[in-house]
């Protein structure tokens, strides 16, 4: 079950428009606040997704499971349009990154709209519709890209503000557009860091703006940055390269 440092976002793997937006609106906020908080994105196919839905006597789906379980008849080839039509690129800066589009450059509030219908029938139809938000183990919302300033408090009131206080040991940002290659060291990061004893000590950020990656001198995603170092452009480190890079760095 969800921990009380976690943010959840339970969408589509791979994420779907809708769901990769609300995930990387919440690494920006959490970033924004300077939380030391654990951010996950779970498939609603996973374990994780389907025991924390039936806790709450539904069970994870998508827009479409509603409409079939509901009976909804919906316009898909219309939805679908509305996806290819917003396709944005990332950025014209000519900055070098693992994929073509930006995280969320999909996803628009008519999207939403469209998919509206299903959102307000899941509750009914027993189904935890994607995307989902779940705060400190408690769901906040589902089926749709909530508004930013509603979701910043959100987690302004799961989170005590004093846990921006707690001593951490170093600061590491995963810098990426927020690919499959940028989300893989993201994780890695926190399996290194399971391994050490010290995930409740140091702050993760994920950083997709582009023009920090350029500040830095990251012109090839993901990067690694430990305490404002950069040690790692352009490469997936798995867990023990991740190690290796640590020791010494963070202090029992």
């Amino acid at each position: 079950m969800a921990c009380s440092d976690e943010i959840w976002v339970i969408g589509t793997e791979p994420p779907c428009p809708r769901c990769d937006y609300l995930y990387h609106m919440v690494h920006d906020l959490v970033n924004q606040l300077d939380l030391p908080l654990r951010i996950r994105h779970l498939a609603y196919t996973e374990a994780e997704a389907k025991e924390f839905a039936q806790s709450l006597g539904l069970q994870p789906g998508t827009a479409k499971d509603v409409a079939a379980k509901a009976g909804i008849e919906m316009d898909w080839d219309g939805v679908y349009q509305l996806i290819e039509r917003s396709r944005e690129p990332i950025s014209d800066s000519g900055a070098e990154t693992c994929c073509p589009t930006g995280p969320g450059a999909k996803w628009t509030p008519e999207l939403d709209e469209a998919l509206r219908p299903c959102e307000e029938k899941a509750p009914g139809a027993g189904i935890m519709m994607t995307p989902v938000l779940i705060l400190a183990g408690r769901l906040y919302h589902q089926g749709s890209v909530p508004p930013r300033e509603r979701v910043l408090s959100w987690i302004e009131e799961a989170f005590n503000r004093d846990a921006a206080m707690k001593p951490r040991s170093c600061v590491i940002e995963v810098l990426g557009p927020g690919c499959k290659n940028c989300e893989t060291l993201y994780r890695n990061v926190f399996k290194a860091l399971d391994r050490l004893g010290f995930t409740d000590r140091v702050q993760v950020k994920k950083r997709t703006d582009v023009d920090y990656f350029m500040e830095k001198g990251v012109y090839m995603t993901p990067g690694l940055v430990i305490d404002g170092e950069v040690v790692s452009k352009g490469k997936t480190l798995n867990p023990e390269q991740i190690l290796e890079i640590l020791s010494g760095r963070i202090s029992a």
